[in-house]
């Protein structure tokens, strides 16, 4: 009888309403269940760089321990890779505009001749190239959401683009993010507003019930039929889904009072967090398995003044004084304690093998370049969480000599790698971008 009952019969007697599910034992054919789903990525996008000793974890003691601007990641240390010194050979070659050639290759590993003359130049992005090769069989391919906001472009007449933009599915085509969290959450979950805005939203949505209450007596019957695990990931998700919902429709009047609503009616801070949920939602209901988040946009002017942070990042990020540096300090520890709040989602979600969705997901967290106030591109670290059995985040780093710095694209390889995605993709023979040849030992479980 179980096979009689699919999730999409299941959908589809729910009302007419759409409605995204998390993936169910009690839907999964029992091999799939057992054997667990794909693999998930999430990029986790920092703008103006890291400062290394902020940032990467000291292993003197045979394990992680993080710096006091990264200790919100100190839980995770037992999930996590972190590397050390990755040059991003394609930023170095490229023309001026250091923020643009940064962000803009720091997915692609590709050089980029000229910024000048409106001429898109690029490769595809590492999460797209997955989305190409492994075709996943959800909703949506991949996603990508910001909680920035258009700002200026680079210099030398660098397109907006290489700023704004770190998944690519091609040369000339950078995929826009999303920066409206209402938005992003009507196109994935359908509230019912249709992207509308303001008294018109208002209007919609009082002539609308809440998507639950359209299958409140569908998903109690269901409930009667599942396992244990099932009724607890099915009332864990109403209740995220209810969160969320109430959170994006809260009036702007509620939100930091002293701020300009930002676009969608939240401001910042609020707007990261509700971010936040939608990633986890998204990846719960099997929505999508490939998503980049950038917190901010590449050479973000972002003052972050609920920080006590005064002063545009990008200008702090070149700090002319110790008060300077004192509030880089405390975006860059902020930063940091987003990334542990989006993990902790992560861990807090049980999945559908019987861990939790951080054990199905590699986040990849990286910055637009090493230290900002130098624009290095030679040292960047980034950091691997999650991903059990796929990769070897277990407390774990991978260091290289400042020196003799390991090329960049070499960890994408290697995600390329743990995805079970073989060939070459890059240029003059590369596996991807301009110089990905190997997998860095260490990173593929």
């Amino acid at each position: 009888m179980r096979n009689l009952v699919t999730r999409r019969r299941w959908l589809m007697g729910a009302g007419s309403t759409v409605l995204a599910l998390p993936a169910l034992e009690y839907f999964m054919p029992r091999r799939a269940a057992a054997h667990g789903t794909a693999p998930r990525l999430l990029v986790y996008y920092f703008p103006n760089g890291r400062r290394p000793e902020w940032w990467a974890p000291s292993m003197a003691t045979g394990a992680p321990v993080f710096p006091a601007q990264a200790a919100a990641l100190q839980p995770f240390a037992d999930k996590v890779l972190s590397m050390v010194n990755l040059t991003n050979t394609a930023a170095l070659n490229s023309p001026g505009a250091a923020h643009a050639m940064g962000t803009g290759t720091i997915m692609t590993g590709s050089t980029i001749p000229d910024v000048a003359g409106g001429v898109l130049y690029n490769n595809v992005s590492l999460d797209q190239l997955l989305v190409q090769q492994l075709a996943p069989d959800t909703r949506f391919s991949s996603l990508q959401w910001s909680a920035g906001e258009p700002g200026p472009c680079d210099v030398g007449g660098s397109s907006c683009a290489y700023t704004q933009s770190i998944s690519w599915t091609g040369p000339k085509s950078p995929l826009v993010a999303t920066i409206n969290p209402s938005v992003a959450f009507e196109r994935v979950f359908g509230n019912g507003v249709d992207g509308l805005e303001g008294p018109a939203a208002e209007i919609r949505r009082k002539s609308n019930q809440s998507v639950l209450d359209f299958v409140d007596d569908d998903a109690r019957a269901l409930q009667t039929q599942l396992g244990y695990d099932d009724r607890i990931r099915l009332e864990g998700y109403f209740d995220a889904l209810r969160e969320l919902e109430q959170s994006l429709t809260t009036p702007a009047a509620t939100c930091m009072a002293s701020l300009e609503p930002p676009v969608g009616g939240l401001a910042y801070p609020e707007r990261v967090a509700a971010f936040h949920q939608l990633i986890r939602l998204a990846l719960q209901c099997d929505q999508t398995r490939v998503l980049s988040f950038m917190v901010e946009f590449g050479l973000s002017g972002r003052s972050h003044d609920f920080l006590d942070a005064p002063g545009g990042h990008h200008g702090l990020s070149h700090f002319g004084d110790q008060a300077d540096k004192d509030r880089l300090e405390r975006v860059e520890t902020w930063h940091a304690q987003q990334l542990g709040a989006m993990l902790q989602l992560l861990r807090d979600t049980p999945s559908v093998g019987g861990g939790t969705l951080l054990d199905e997901t590699i986040v990849l967290a990286i910055g637009s370049m090493g230290e900002g106030g130098t624009h290095d591109h030679g040292h960047n670290c980034p950091m691997l969480f999650g991903g059990t059995g796929i990769i070897q985040a277990t407390g774990q780093q991978i260091a290289f000599a400042p020196e003799t710095p390991a090329p960049l694209a070499n960890l994408h390889v290697s995600l390329l790698e743990a995805f079970g995605v073989q060939g070459s993709f890059g240029t003059n023979g590369a596996i991807f971008g301009d110089d990905g040849t190997a997998v860095i030992p260490g990173i593929v479980a």
